[in-house]
This record gives structure tokens, C-alpha cells and sequence, in this order.
């Protein structure tokens, strides 16, 4: 999968809870990895989603973590 691919795709938490949609993708050139996910979550705030945090990546990213756990760890104001 190419990174570009992982732009508006949903992202759900541990509860299958629509949480937002991938707007921007943290890419390591040097390791060649994707370090965190970049997800907006309403009008007014944004997660970053370290990479190892997500269960899985299909048609949606599915979190290991809830909305709540995700909201204690990563906000970031608009």
C-alpha cells in the first residue's frame, strides 16, 4: 500500500467507533516507515496516531485504542 492510499480513510477505535478520517501520513524516509498517522476528528481537533497503535489498516484503520484512551494521549487544537 502506498501512503497516499491512507489519505480520508476512516479511522475507527477498539470499539469500531468512527473516531475520523486520515488527513496527513508522518513518513520516515530514512527507515522507510510510517511513524504516526495524522487524523482529523471534527472541525477543531486532530489526533497523531503513533504507528503502533493501529490493529489494522484494510478500507478503514482500526486502533488498538478507545476514543477515550486516544483523547488522554494525542489532541491537537486546529
Amino acid at each position: 500500500m502506498r501512503t497516499k492510499e491512507l489519505l480520508g480513510r476512516e479511522v475507527l477505535d477498539s470499539s469500531a467507533k468512527t473516531i475520523g478520517k486520515v488527513i496527513d501520513v508522518d513518513f520516515d524516509m530514512h527507515q522507510g516507515v510510517i511513524n504516526r498517522l495524522i487524523v482529523k476528528a471534527g472541525a477543531l481537533k486532530q489526533y497523531e496516531i503513533d504507528f503502533d497503535q493501529i490493529t489494522a489498516v484494510g478500507d478503514r484503520v482500526i486502533l488498538k485504542l478507545s476514543e477515550n484512551q486516544l483523547k488522554r494521549i494525542s489532541v491537537i487544537g486546529l
